[in-house]
């Protein structure tokens, strides 16, 4: 296993930049997603990892060593590629092996790693298999058994389960958390599926237009986004984001948000100097009541099962609102809800950052 630095790394294409100026370092068995909409520059920073182009500036190291000249086959990193890459005209069991032969590694070693890898991925009875024998998932486990007999320092997957339904998508994710406990090596792994990063990484980068907007745990990136593009992003549905205005209330001893079909009221002493904000609210933390501070009409509620989401039209804003079945809101009804305090996300309104709102001191732009 090896952590993984990345300094200053920069690439541009021409006059455009894909990636600009990403640091970041993982511990030596994270499991770190690469998390963005297409085109952020998430699958350009992971060739670069992976030494398939080379940055324009900054270095990479792989466990203290700088890799960033040194073509890949230098690097001691596997990749399990989008579109798997299995060579069709030989069977699973020389797919598994084909790294280790052209390595010139011994006979008795190279079953050794593909009888272990085999088992521990299932595929013993696929060995005498192609790949067109054999299904989106079962070709996933070859893609990813292969990068595993070679025991390289870290595994580095391009969307690797892109490919898969969701049923198979989900136990496929099982299988990759119980593999890396297993190995305990480091993972790099890009995709545009917030579930993935919430499911299985340890540390999330959110890429935005080739930069980092946050890195730290899945826990860390849900809880306290520190951009409303991160707010935006992550969640299904993702946070609510609604203009309004912050200012003090009628005896100047706490703090009111305003907007169409809002009035929020906010425990906090004094003035916050910051006027034009985004309100962000996860659409379960918005609570049907009677009294509820926001106040608009329900348009659609929509039925998933164990659960509801409404979407309910709040002034200008469209809101999301999700809860256990039944929510007890009725398309086409007038409705209320409530969020407490701790609920509350504020946001500059230009920047986008995080603003930090507590009792002491007032609220500030979060550094």
């Amino acid at each position: 296993m090896a952590a993984i630095e990345l300094d200053g790394i920069v690439r541009r294409f021409g006059d455009t930049t894909a990636v600009a100026e990403i640091s970041l370092t993982t511990a030596r068995n994270d499991f770190l997603v690469l998390l963005g909409p297409s085109g952020c520059g998430k699958t350009t920073l992971l060739r670069m990892i992976a030494g398939l182009l080379e940055p324009t500036e900054g270095r990479i190291l792989v466990d203290g060593r700088d890799v960033t000249a040194l073509p890949p086959r230098e690097r001691d990193l596997a990749m399990v590629f989008q579109n798997y890459a299995l060579y069709p005209h030989l069977t699973v069991e020389r797919n598994l092996g084909f790294g280790l032969s052209v390595r010139r590694t011994g006979k008795d070693e190279l079953r050794r790693r593909v009888d272990e890898v085999a088992e521990l991925l299932d595929l013993g009875h696929l060995l005498g298999r192609r790949p067109k024998e054999l299904s989106g998932g079962q070709r996933q486990r070859v893609a990813l058994g292969r990068a595993m007999v070679r025991e390289p320092q870290a595994f580095l997957m391009d969307e690797p389960l892109s490919n898969l339904d969701a049923k198979l998508r989900s136990g496929t994710r099982t299988r990759l958390i119980s593999l890396h406990r297993r190995l305990d090596t480091t993972f790099v792994y890009v995709t545009h599926d917030q579930i993935d990063a919430m499911t299985m990484a340890t540390k999330v980068a959110v890429l935005n237009q080739g930069r980092i907007e946050q890195f730290g745990s899945p826990v860390e990136i849900y809880d306290e986004p520190a951009t409303a593009f991160v707010a935006g992003f992550m969640g299904a549905p993702p946070m609510n984001l609604l203009p309004a205005e912050l200012g003090t209330g009628p005896d100047d001893d706490q703090l009111v948000l305003r907007a169409p079909g809002l009035e929020l009221p906010l425990p906090h002493r004094g003035d916050p100097g910051v006027r034009e904000v985004l309100l962000g609210i996860r659409p379960e933390h918005l609570v049907p009541a009677a009294a509820g501070e926001l106040r608009g009409r329900v348009d659609i509620v929509e039925n998933l099962g164990n659960e509801e989401i409404a979407e309910c039209e709040i002034g200008e804003a469209r809101l999301s609102i999700r809860g256990a079945r039944p929510i007890g809101l009725t398309a086409g009804a007038a409705a209320a809800f409530t969020v407490r305090p701790e609920h509350v996300h504020l946001f500059a309104r230009q920047s986008g950052r995080r603003l930090a709102w507590e009792p002491d001191p007032v609220p500030a732009l979060v550094s």
